[in-house]
């Protein structure tokens, strides 16, 4: 009988090695369920046990008893057996020749690669020849599966007759010719594009044909589910993905045919019942005992697929889920989802569903998804969720964790499957809330998914009923929804403990709710005394900033930084933002003065609402006759810089007045006119000011005079930063000021001031000039003025405060990047060109050394967050500092060996100035590589010294010092890049100079130069020489030695240095990092850091990948890596396999 061929071959398939064989190499040993155990115990479970059919929710992995696989296969087939009659193959009508079958085989093929309406008449002819001819039939399908697959064997009749199934897969992995690793499933071109999805639709129409008959004659689908089955436990991957997907759509179409089976039984059990009823004398005569006989037949029928189904499970599913390859695990569960939701009656149990729980733990994204989306579609249905309790309880934790997956599709599905699972009330609050505060990750697609589950949190029916209730306040109106809704979220942002991310929060909402676009609702709740929303301060200051976060979002494409748009707007949404900012306008144009004098003594309140007229949309104020308003906003202004010190403040309302000075806005005069008064206050304060100083000393830090200058100062920079206010000239008293600051000092405040507004006059007065034709009396004017500041910053730098030393040289750096070479290329300004003298460069360097580097190894670890916020501020003084020197390097206005010692911190201070340097070495390189190779030796040059200075002159070549000269060299070539041509000169010269610095010292000295040992350092450049190079610098090397230095090389290990040097020069194999790689190419020189031996070691033993690990390049198609032919040419591709 067919069923006990089936028996028969997978007792042969199940034999004690082989099976062990196969489980094994598909146990996912890193699974939670395999956790806390052996090795040895996990092979031998994943071997002796099978189907899972106990599930307790209290056991973190539950144990699986059941009978072996062959036993649970014996008592399907007797089962089968005593239900259905005995199995008839259909007797043979036509015979087809072999040549006829290839045909047949090549239509079925070329049907599923083209797709389209030619699929089905094709199936349909396959159900022809099934008909006349079973055995031929079956053969040719079984023929196509293995053409699926990638396989280019043939199955034969006589090998289908006499050959056991093992047998025959065992020939076809054996004659598995594809080496590409490409077959169609995962094939990518025009060719297969489609292939998955007519795949998948030829073994859904092939079902739907024979649903009537044929599937339920005991021989096509035994014979075609025993040899998918068998190839689902190959160990060719192309096997078992094609066929296991193949069985798990077959499971799919055959709930299909159940549901319509079960349609017909429930029809069929009506009439019965229906007949039941009659009298006896009215029945159809036999017409019950038919009715009886076709229920009968449709329950065989539903056992049949049931006993199909679950066959197919045990063999396949519960053995592939866990398979090696991350792909056929999701498909196993993205269908296992589909079963569940399809046909719940079935398989819609905890035993079933155990199966996703645990997959929640895979390591592959794409499995976590398939598992959340198979959850998703459960939790959606109202019928299906109520039999999820007991999977509740025991993963709910597991899925709300799943919101900080470090993948992010991932992490949008859980929190998607999270608001499903809080519509149905089975999250906690405090769960919630911890989902919601998501909505300040960097993250765009995870914020955005947490901002639309706190949108249905927050606002839920539920929510806002309570909500109502409690905000009912006796003597004042009643609050509206939109109120209500904001106060929610003023409420929640204060509650997370999260202040300064305002916009985060605004631009994860934005999609979700229309709340933060009204504006009415916003500044009602602001103004008006009777408004049914209390607000305590902080939730006003949360309110504004919120406010001003919306106008931003609502009237510009600004986005928070790390949160990429990812598209450019449409005509549509553009148009929709320009009505929303005509909206803004027109609410905020009238009640904005209201709140700027009711909300500007404070500082936080007044930065923000500053900021909201830079979003208007000025022609309104023309078009409504809004001059009044303008008026009134002008003058609350001018309130705010006169009444504010804070440089926030400051900075915003100087923004506005740039914004409503624009050309183009028809009432720019007006803005012009109160700009200008507020100006002439200012500049007249400052000579008042300038004038009570003279007489006293600039450094007396209880002098009101002196913080009042300082203060009008600041508020002149503010606005001199966006404005041009030459036109006042009030520099000429600010120069004064500097010069007695520099010579008998003064406080940091008001030095600081001063130089600010001096650079910026000077930018200023450099912008304004005509490039073609520049005036001459204004050129000499510029240039005497560059020229004292210089002096005098150098002079601060040299002897100022701190402060002083470091705004002194923040003016430099940017007026030596101004006035640069660029200048000759532009129109008639190569006149203003400086270039700065040796002495202040050098002062520049000290200064960079003194200030960035030092205090640094003394840092101790932060005790609380005030100290580490210090930290950090500090760093970032720092690094400001540092990028001011290496621009001055990178764009050549000093002269690049100043940048030396600043290099030589590259590996010292790699963590907090690492990334700095070395994109300062990599342009330094790019603009300058003659300048650059000489800086890189010079660097390595002072180091050396360093190490010899510090150990007396006898390095210790295993000290740590040593080692990271060694690295630094290494990362200095790392640098270089792999373009060959343009580092060549650069690499001849780091060798050239470094033999030269090596053998400075006298050749008579029969123990060598003391710094020979230098040669190991350049060697680390060697693997980028290329052969005529080498042999260059060979003949270069043998003209520094005389004939009795050679003599004594051979004798004396002191010379061990430059015997190890000559080699590398001499054969490419010796150079470091070149070991296996092809003469005259360079090396590989990452990895890490090689022992400081100066002898060459032998090569390191290179250990087999492991074959059973997921994702090991051997994978599991009985191959395996071998250690890289050291004498042969190696790509930089994938390990070299071989047949096992």
């Amino acid at each position: 009988r067919p069923v006990n061929l089936i028996n028969q071959n997978w007792r042969v398939l199940d034999m004690p090695k082989r099976r062990a064989e196969q489980v094994e190499e598909s146990v996912d040993l890193d699974s939670p369920e395999e956790q806390g155990k052996t090795p040895h115990l996990r092979k031998r479970r994943a071997v002796e046990e099978a189907v899972d059919e106990s599930f307790d929710p209290l056991d973190q992995l539950p144990v699986e008893t059941t009978k072996p696989l062959d036993d649970s296969l014996d008592s399907s087939a007797k089962k089968r057996k005593s239900i259905a009659p005995t199995p008839t193959i259909p007797k043979k009508k036509s015979a087809k020749t072999a040549q006829d079958g290839q045909q047949q085989e090549n239509e079925l093929f070329e049907a599923l690669v083209s797709g389209g309406s030619a699929l089905q008449p094709v199936v349909s002819e396959w159900v022809k020849r099934y008909e006349d001819n079973a055995e031929a039939a079956v053969v040719e399908l079984i023929q196509l599966f293995v053409v699926c697959c990638g396989c280019k064997a043939t199955i034969t009749m006589e090998m289908y007759r006499k050959s056991e199934t093992s047998e025959a897969i065992r020939s076809l992995t054996e004659n598995f010719a594809e080496e590409s690793g490409d077959y169609p499933l995962v094939a990518t071109g025009p060719v297969y594009k489609k292939f998955k999805v007519t795949f998948v639709e030829f073994v859904e129409k092939l079902i739907e044909q024979c649903q009537h008959a044929a599937i339920y004659d005991e021989y096509l689908l035994d014979t075609l589910i025993m040899w998918l089955v068998a190839l689902t436990d190959s160990q060719v991957r192309a096997f078992r993905h094609t066929c296991t997907l193949a069985c798990m759509k077959l499971v799919t179409a055959l709930i299909t045919v159940a549901h319509t089976v079960n349609t017909e039984l429930d029809n069929t059990q009506r009439q019965i019942d229906s007949e039941e009823k009659r009298p006896d004398n009215k029945r159809g005569a036999g017409k019950l005992e038919k009715l009886a006989e076709k229920r009968q037949e449709l329950q065989r029928h539903i056992n049949s697929l049931h006993e199909i189904m679950d066959f197919i499970f045990s063999s396949v599913f519960v053995r592939r889920y866990r398979d090696i390859c991350a792909d056929i695990r999701a498909i196993c569960l993205a269908e296992l989802g589909v079963w569940m939701k399809s046909y719940s009656a079935h398989f819609l149990a905890d035993s079933y569903l155990k199966y996703i729980g645990w997959t929640l733990y895979d390591k592959t994204g794409d499995v976590r998804l398939a598992s959340l989306v198979a959850l998703q579609g459960l939790y959606s249905s109202e019928e299906l969720v109520v039999h999820l309790d007991m999977f509740t309880q025991r993963f709910k934790g597991r899925i709300t964790m799943m919101r900080l997956d470090k993948e992010e599709v991932v992490a949008v599905h859980a929190i998607q499957l999270c608001a499903t699972m809080m519509a149905r009330d089975m999250l906690e609050a405090e769960e919630c809330v911890e989902i919601c505060e998501l909505v300040f990750l960097e993250s765009r697609t995870v914020s955005h998914a947490a901002g639309d589950f706190a949108v249905k949190y927050l606002f839920s029916d539920d929510f806002m009923s309570r909500a109502k209730q409690a905000r009912v306040v006796k003597g004042r109106k009643k609050p509206t929804d939109h109120q209500i809704m904001l106060m929610e979220l003023v409420r929640f942002y204060v509650d997370v403990k999260i202040h300064e991310h305002a916009t985060y929060f605004v631009d994860s909402l934005w999609e979700y709710t229309d709340v933060l676009r009204d504006w009415e609702a916003m500044t009602s709740m602001l103004l008006d005394d009777k408004c049914g929303v209390v607000l305590n301060d902080e939730e006003e200051s949360v309110l504004i900033e919120i406010m001003t976060c919306a106008a931003k979002r609502a009237t510009s494409t600004a986005i928070p930084t790390g949160r990429s748009r990812g598209r450019v707007l449409s005509i549509k949404e553009r148009r929709a933002m320009e009505e929303e900012k005509e909206k803004l306008s027109t609410v905020l144009m009238s009640s904005i003065p209201a709140l700027m004098s009711k909300y500007g003594t404070d500082a936080n309140k007044a930065t923000n609402l500053a900021s909201i007229p830079q979003h208007f949309n000025l022609d309104l104020y023309s078009e409504q006759r809004l001059h009044k308003q303008l008026e009134v906003l002008l003058t609350d202004l001018k309130e705010l810089i006169m009444k504010h010190t804070d440089p926030g403040v400051l900075d915003e309302c100087a923004l506005t007045y740039q914004y409503l000075s624009q050309e183009q806005f028809s009432l720019h005069s007006t803005t012009d006119v109160a700009l200008s008064q507020l100006v002439d206050d200012l500049v007249q304060n400052m000579k008042q000011y300038v004038s009570a100083c003279k007489d006293d000393s600039l450094a007396e830090e209880d002098n009101e005079d002196l913080f009042g200058l300082a203060v009008t100062l600041r508020r002149l920079v503010a606005l001199y930063s966006m404005i041009d206010l030459s036109r006042w000239k009030f520099t000429d008293d600010l120069i004064l000021v500097l010069d007695i600051a520099v010579a008998e000092g003064c406080i940091d405040k008001v030095l600081c001031n001063v130089l600010m507004c001096l650079r910026l006059e000077t930018m200023w007065a450099l912008n304004s000039l005509d490039v073609n034709s520049p005036q001459s009396d204004t050129v000499k004017w510029l240039k005497a003025r560059l020229q004292h500041l210089v002096e005098q910053c150098l002079e601060l730098v040299k002897f100022g405060s701190t402060l002083g030393q470091r705004e002194a040289f923040v003016t430099l750096c940017d007026l030596l990047v101004m006035f640069g070479k660029q200048l000759n290329s532009i129109g008639q300004l190569g006149p203003l060109v400086y270039i700065p003298e040796d002495s202040l460069q050098q002062a520049l360097q000290a200064y960079t050394q003194q200030s960035v580097f030092s205090g640094l190894e003394d840092e101790k670890e932060p005790d609380s967050d005030e100290e580490a916020l210090a930290q950090a501020e500090l760093l970032n003084d720092r690094r400001v500092l540092l990028a001011g020197f290496l621009k001055l390097a990178i764009y050549g206005i000093i002269d690049m060996k100043h940048a030396a010692l600043i290099f030589s911190q590259y590996v010292k201070q790699f963590h907090n100035f690492g990334d700095l340097i070395k994109m300062a070495v990599t342009k330094c390189r790019e603009s300058n590589p003659i300048s650059w190779y000489k800086t890189v030796v010079l660097s390595l040059q002072q180091v050396y010294e360093q190490i010899r200075e510090a150990q007396n002159g006898a390095i210790d070549h295993t000290s740590a010092e040593w080692v990271g000269l060694r690295d630094l060299a290494r990362r200095y070539s790392l640098t270089l890049g792999l373009d060959w041509g343009k580092v060549r000169q650069p690499v001849v010269g780091i060798h050239r100079d470094g033999i030269m610095y090596a053998l400075a010292c006298a050749i008579g000295d029969e123990d060598g130069p003391p710094r020979l040992d230098f040669l190991e350092v350049v060697s680390e450049f060697s693997y980028h020489l290329i052969d005529v190079d080498r042999k260059g610098l060979v003949a270069f090397l043998q003209s520094q030695l005389t004939e009795g230095t050679m003599e004594r090389m051979e004798k004396h290990p002191a010379w061990k240095w430059l015997m190890a040097f000559k080699k590398t020069l001499a054969d490419p194999e010796h150079a470091k990092g070149s070991k296996g790689r092809p003469k005259g190419t360079p090396g590989r020189p990452r990895g890490r850091p090689r022992a400081p031996s100066p002898v060459e070691e032998e090569p390191p033993q290179v250990a087999k990948e492991d074959q059973n690990s997921p994702g090991s390049p051997a994978e599991e198609q009985g191959e395996v890596a071998t250690p890289p032919d050291t004498g042969k040419k190696r790509g930089r591709g994938r390990p070299r396999k071989i047949k096992t």
